[in-house]
């Protein structure tokens, strides 16, 4: 899905390509919060209707005067239409609807998604939004963990956040392992000089794509290196951090940095699976909704190749490494 809005995002442009976007976006994340396990296992089908839904819907409204933009229109309430007909075909979803079946951590994990909306339309604010998402995601991953690990998760996730501050602090200020770089007139609030977004990132996409990769550090570590491929773009231009390394590689980061980010991701996940070993996928449905926003976050911004790349790798590594689970 990230993949497929962020080609559109990078092939169409309009003033209301957000307002297309926007409105995909949380019905999407609606749809997947609701039933991502019984909608992944018929994606193919979907998207074939999808499409052919997009191409008729687009092609009548480019020949009524539409423009590109009724492509993207046409394109996103296709796919919203194929998706929530699947759903109210199967009996499993609508007892999903029950109240008392309605988890608090995929609830949490809705309004992590539904608070990057706003985000082209009040730029300004991106410091706040960013903040309320990540701390709307990380309760939802103690929510899950709680509802599935039991009280595990609490030391599990005080463990890794503190590697993951402890690496940043280091790393801001040695420039080992990940390359020079500053956290230098980053926004608040800062934790030991780091932004604290940072380190909850590492504990809750940490928990994500070790979910997602099935409890393997290889893949888990992979997915945190896709990542970063839009998080670099992005977090340099909000000034969350600058980079100094003479080598950089892409948008001012070393090779460097991403072997580090493997190194750690990998470390991440190995703790994970000792800590909290049996656990199925589940919350690895964070990432996937991570590789939906981060992608058309950054190409309204215009962040083309970081885009098309995060997009490419998040996705498809998600649907290599994805396992079905709780």
């Amino acid at each position: 899905m990230g993949l497929a809005l962020g080609g559109a995002a990078l092939l169409v442009g309009g003033e209301g390509l957000g307002a297309a976007l926007a409105v995909g976006g949380v019905g999407l994340a609606l749809l997947w919060a609701w039933g991502a396990d019984l909608l992944w296992g018929v994606r193919g089908p979907i998207l074939r209707v999808a499409l052919l839904a997009g191409l008729l819907g687009g092609g009548l409204g480019f020949a009524l005067g539409g423009g590109g933009l009724a492509w993207v229109w046409a394109g996103v309430v296709g796919l919203l239409v194929a998706q929530a007909r699947w759903m109210l075909a199967l009996p499993e979803a609508w007892a999903r609807l029950r109240l008392w079946r309605l988890e608090a951590w995929a609830v949490l994990l809705v309004l992590a998604g539904l608070v990057r909306v706003p985000v082209p339309l009040w730029p300004e604010g991106f410091p706040w939004l960013a903040l309320a998402q990540m701390l709307l995601l990380c309760l939802a991953a103690l929510a899950w963990g709680l509802r599935y690990a039991g009280v595990r998760v609490l030391g599990a996730g005080a463990l890794v956040f503190a590697l993951g501050l402890g690496v940043e602090v280091i790393g801001s200020r040695t420039g080992l392992p990940f390359g020079s770089y500053t956290y230098e007139g980053a926004p608040g609030p800062r934790l030991l000089g780091v932004p604290l977004i940072v380190p909850m990132g590492w504990f809750a996409l940490g928990l994500s794509a070790h979910l997602l990769a099935g409890g393997r550090p290889g893949r888990a570590g992979l997915l945190l290196v896709a990542w970063d491929l839009g998080l670099e773009a992005l977090m340099t231009a909000q000034g969350y951090w600058r980079w100094y390394d003479p080598h950089p590689l892409w948008y001012g980061a070393p090779l460097q940095n991403y072997l580090a980010w493997f190194g750690v991701g990998y470390s991440i996940s190995w703790l994970y699976g000792r800590l909290l070993p049996g656990l199925r996928e589940g919350f690895g449905w964070a990432y996937r909704l991570e590789a939906l926003f981060l992608p058309v976050g950054l190409a309204l911004m215009g962040f083309w190749p970081a885009a098309l790349a995060s997009g490419l790798a998040m996705n498809a590594l998600a649907a290599w490494g994805g396992v079905r689970g709780r």
